[in-house]
């Protein structure tokens, strides 16, 4: 007999969840409890957090995390649109139902089950929540891969949409300037000049991972950290504690690439590793040197995955300037359920259109591609 039951707190979670989850993803059940704690999200921070367990019988199958969300940042899809759809027509559209990690606009599985028949189950479960918490919507965000799922969501009518994100893939390079002889010359050069930018303003760097990640370096990460978002004039999505917490606790998962001049930081950015592939995630500085950005945000993180073998390092959603840094576009998959027959109908409608303008898109960017075929 399947059964669900939903918990307002990581916390109180059983701890045969972190074992169901594994190391095979950039997110664990650490770092949801470390953003809660922080007071990232929960409380009044518009992340009601609302994550289900799975059981057959008494045994633990299966872990979604799931927030009913009142606003839409943090997200990196963005439906602010759909919601001034519904509120010219008097309608709620926040509360909604997302799933997926927040702050986070990376491709994995949030369907954590020990057994493929289970996800159905839980996809019709989370269906009825909808309607009885009276939410507006459900959203799956960066779903992975050929995911199973993925198929589950378009045959039970959930909408598809497709957005680009930058990937890099190491095809076994043995060096920097290996993987700089596939570029088109013209690119090649560029990535060059850039790199002597830096240089030229006699700039060292440092890559911290493990034992070597201490307090200091936190707080000048966290400084970086909030002077990107302050300068983009919005506060931080995340609080300095969680990085206090998660960078010491799971220091193996993180690498911070930290540029010195004069011998004092002036930039830094953080990445996660996992499962061989490098996740970018943040980045910073207090002081502006030219191409500083991509040095730290692009090119150490891939001399990095080439002296450690990792297989692909993720950029991030948009910036059509990772194209000439080498890295290929692909698409990413969300997956929305929208309870008004009105609006269902208007969302389909709106992926399928901007599907096919994304297609046209991605071959353009595909026929501008920085590497030589």
């Amino acid at each position: 007999m399947v059964s669900f039951k939903a918990f307002d707190s990581f916390l109180n979670l059983p701890r045969s969840v972190d074992k169901l989850i594994g190391n095979d993803y950039f997110w664990n059940l650490n770092l949801l409890i470390d953003l809660e704690t922080s007071k990232s999200i929960g409380g009044d921070t518009g992340w009601e957090i609302k994550s289900i367990c799975m059981f057959d019988k008494k045994e633990l199958v299966g872990f979604i995390p799931m927030f009913i969300k009142h606003h839409s940042y943090g997200e990196y899809v963005f439906d602010w649109s759909w919601a001034e759809a519904h509120q010219r027509l008097g309608l709620s559209y926040f509360p909604k139902l997302f799933i997926g990690i927040p702050f986070s606009p990376v491709n994995a599985n949030k369907f954590i089950v020990k057994k493929a028949d289970y996800v159905k189950l839980a996809i019709q479960y989370i269906e009825k929540l909808m309607v009885n918490e009276n939410l507006s919507s459900i959203h799956y965000v960066f779903s992975r891969y050929d995911d199973e799922l993925n198929h589950l969501f378009k045959n039970r009518g959930w909408a598809n949409r497709k957005t680009i994100q930058y990937v890099w893939d190491n095809d076994s390079y043995s060096n920097f300037d290996d993987f700089l002889k596939i570029l088109k010359s013209e690119k090649r050069k560029k990535i060059k000049q850039d790199r002597k930018k830096v240089a030229s303003e006699n700039v060292s760097f440092k890559t911290f991972t493990g034992k070597d990640i201490n307090e200091d370096l936190i707080s000048f990460f966290y400084k970086c950290y909030s002077m990107t978002y302050y300068q983009h004039g919005s506060p931080p999505y995340i609080n300095k504690s969680f990085f206090d917490s998660y960078f010491i606790n799971n220091s193996e998962r993180v690498i911070i690439f930290v540029a010195y001049k004069d011998q004092q930081p002036v930039a830094c950015s953080f990445s996660l590793q996992a499962n061989n592939i490098l996740y970018g995630r943040y980045w910073g500085a207090v002081q502006f040197i030219p191409s500083l950005h991509f040095e730290l945000s692009y090119y150490k993180g891939i001399q990095y995955c080439i002296d450690n073998k990792l297989d692909r390092f993720y950029a991030g959603i948009q910036g059509e300037h990772k194209l000439s840094r080498g890295f290929n576009p692909e698409f990413s998959d969300s997956f929305h359920f929208v309870k008004h027959p009105q609006f269902k109908a208007a969302v389909h409608d709106f992926v399928e259109r901007e599907a096919d303008l994304n297609e046209l898109y991605k071959k353009e960017l595909e026929q501008r591609s920085s590497i030589k075929y």
